[in-house]
């Protein structure tokens, strides 16, 4: 069994620090964006104009974000936790297989597996913050691991040299 901050099952429904969603809506939409990314990469058929063409559910809240997958609210903190890890884990097993050169769409710009790895990251480390900070919990990402991502993405972005704090004024929040 991983160890994790335990998030109490009654902090879910708490606001994501700085958003409008509460902590299980921005999980799920971390959920979403990895099952998203790695499904635009991994698709054989290359459509760099839109989305795989899945149709989106309806929102479980008006609040909440529209996504294609979503973390069983009735089992807690555990299966938030197990669906982060099951769709990143999902994410880089396609970053790593995906042909070089292979690219996937994204409406920011199409990118190559690296470019979704560092997607990832960006979205993981900063809803990561959104929760865990909205709890009271420390959260720090390397370093060396955020000035790398920043280069990739954002190469001219201003830098803090400060992994407690994700470079949020780097994505359209």
């Amino acid at each position: 069994m991983v160890a994790y901050p335990q998030v109490p099952r009654y902090g879910w429904a708490r606001p994501a620090h700085g958003l409008e969603w509460d902590c299980r809506a921005t999980a799920a939409h971390l959920v979403d964006d990895f099952a998203s990314y790695a499904m635009n990469l991994s698709s054989r058929e290359v459509h760099l104009d839109e989305y795989v063409p899945f149709l989106e559910p309806p929102r479980w809240q008006p609040t909440t974000p529209m996504n294609l997958v979503w973390p069983d609210p009735a089992k807690g903190t555990a299966a938030i936790v197990r669906c982060v890890d099951a769709t990143g884990g999902l994410l880089v097993a396609v970053t790593a297989t995906a042909p070089p050169g292979h690219l996937g769409y994204h409406p920011a710009g199409n990118s190559d597996a690296s470019g979704f790895a560092a997607m990832g990251i960006v979205e993981g480390a900063a809803h990561a913050w959104d929760v865990l900070t909205a709890h009271d919990l420390d959260f720090r990402i390397d370093d060396e691991i955020c000035e790398r991502v920043l280069n990739r993405l954002f190469p001219g972005a201003t830098r803090t040299g400060d992994g407690s704090a994700p470079p949020r004024w780097s994505t359209k929040y």
